[in-house]
């Protein structure tokens, strides 16, 4: 089957693939509104409506932020938290952390819950919880993929691929993934300017649009008007190795890279192994394909060996004050196989590192659970980077992607050491 042809049905089989499991889960949501509301829970339409919604903006990443997204749309009192926490546990088959009924009824208890509102649910949650049950033990034989839990249930084959190697691809999840990345929502922070705008936001009072607004007031008080700070996407500057221990994710990951840029045009890229050279140019092409097959002509030293050191002095020395402007963020894609200078590559490293908003290294390596960062290359730039993050499978993409969009918002994580 041609490449073309092959890529549009892996496109089409995804889509058809991601709609069902869609359609499966707000098909779930649904009837475990109805199982709430046998338990004396005042749920309507909306309420139902909202969550499925919720579900569907937070993605399915996380058993707990889905938890917690339903736990929103559905509860009002919070007296109701204990016992919605048990009945999530009991609908969404995980039995590790269902407790007697018992307990369910203790908790509800010590939450100061009316003697009279506790009657009335204790039959019909311990009629529920009997159904339940019964329902896993006439299933336990037929099914028993039943008896996963949650993440599983739902939506097991996209979290294996998610979690699967780039190195360990077939050609055909190679170009699955690419799609993958090329649909997934991806966000960048936003720092803030000096330059303000007319907002919502409290920041300073806009003297000017109060008199206005209030000239002929409609109302007793004055109504204040507020400027706000402007807003711009934080730069990033990214350094990919292509050398030959990078073989099995370069190709790959320069199709993230060509993602983020089609988002954020922000973006400055670079490849190295020997040299260094820059690739944003080409990354302006409307078709990825057609990009990556530029990068691969021009680009020189392909699969050869790895000078970090000296692409970094490069890369200081001509492009630092080019690129390294309002507060960019610097993206290291490499495993630390140096064959350089290690001296050069701490002096270098270190001053990268005061040039810019938050120095991250992403390693490959960091995948394996055995892995040791006991190479000198990487032991030399260590001290210097802020954050120390693997890049070996589409979770770690999806786990980078959500650190950089969180960067203005303090919440820092710490180099792995």
């Amino acid at each position: 089957m041609p490449l073309q042809k092959r890529t549009r049905f892996l496109h089409d089989s995804y889509f058809v693939t991601t709609t069902a499991i869609q359609s499966r889960l707000h098909n779930a949501i649904t009837v475990f509104g109805r199982f709430l509301r046998q338990a004396g829970y005042s749920l309507g339409t909306g309420e139902i409506m909202n969550a499925i919604e919720a579900s569907s903006k937070i993605g399915l990443s996380n058993r707990e932020d889905f938890r917690q997204a339903l736990k929103t749309c559905f509860i009002t009192d919070h007296k109701l938290i204990p016992l919605f926490d048990q009945l999530f546990d009991i609908y969404w088959r995980n039995p590790d952390r269902i407790e007697n009924v018992s307990d369910i009824l203790r908790k509800l208890n010590e939450s100061r819950l009316g003697k009279a509102e506790l009657g009335g649910i204790k039959d019909q949650v311990k009629e529920l919880y009997k159904k339940r049950v019964e329902g896993y033990k006439g299933k336990e034989e037929v099914e028993k993929e039943e008896e996963k839990p949650f993440d599983v249930f739902l939506y097991s084959p996209q979290e294996v691929f998610r979690k699967k190697r780039f190195d360990a691809y077939t050609p055909e999840e190679l170009e699955e993934a690419k799609i993958f990345i090329k649909q997934w929502n991806w966000e960048f922070s936003l720092r803030k300017l000096r330059r303000l705008k007319s907002g919502s936001t409290p920041y300073r009072l806009n003297i000017r649009n109060t008199i206005r607004k209030n000239i002929f007031p409609a109302q007793d008080f004055i109504e204040l008007q507020w400027k706000e700070r402007k807003t711009k996407p934080r730069p990033i500057v990214i350094l990919t190795d292509i050398s030959g221990s990078m073989d099995h994710y370069t190709r790959i990951l320069l199709h993230f890279i060509f993602s983020i840029h089609s988002v954020n045009r922000h973006v400055e890229a670079f490849t190295f192994g020997t040299r260094l050279s820059r690739i944003t140019h080409y990354l302006r092409r409307k078709d990825a394909n057609d990009a990556l097959d530029l990068v691969n002509q021009s680009v020189k030293d392909w699969s050869g060996g790895t000078k970090i050191g000296k692409t970094l002095e490069t890369f200081n020395q001509i492009w630092a004050r080019r690129v390294l402007t309002g507060g960019a963020v610097v993206l290291i894609i490499s495993d630390g196989l140096d064959t350089g200078d290690i001296d050069l590559l701490t002096k270098e490293s270190s001053r990268l590192h005061r040039s810019c908003h938050r120095l991250i290294w992403l390693n490959p390596n960091l995948g394996f659970k055995d892995y040791e960062p006991i190479t000198k290359g990487v032991q030399s730039i260590l001290p210097n980077v802020d954050d120390f993050l693997p890049i070996h499978n589409l979770d770690s993409l999806i786990e980078l992607g959500s650190l950089l969009g969180k960067l203005d918002k303090r919440q820092f994580i710490r180099a792995m050491a």
